[in-house]
């Protein structure tokens, strides 16, 4: 059995905090009216992609296909 990296078995986790941190960024920008300046939206753009792409890719590794 391979040894596993501290990133590799908590790279699922790091993908949900990076949607939820995403999510709450833009429910804040939205509720303090800072939804015309782009890089706040980008930036939870951001965090929400790159934590659906590290989930994806934690459940891809973990599966035997």
């Amino acid at each position: 059995m391979r040894k596993q990296t501290f990133l590799k078995r908590h790279l699922q986790s790091i993908g949900w905090a990076l949607v939820t941190t995403g999510a709450i960024l833009l429910l804040v920008a939205w509720l303090t009216g800072l939804t015309t300046i782009n890089a706040v939206l980008l930036a939870g753009l951001l965090l929400i992609v790159l934590g659906v792409f590290l989930c994806v890719k934690a459940i891809k590794n973990a599966s035997n296909y």
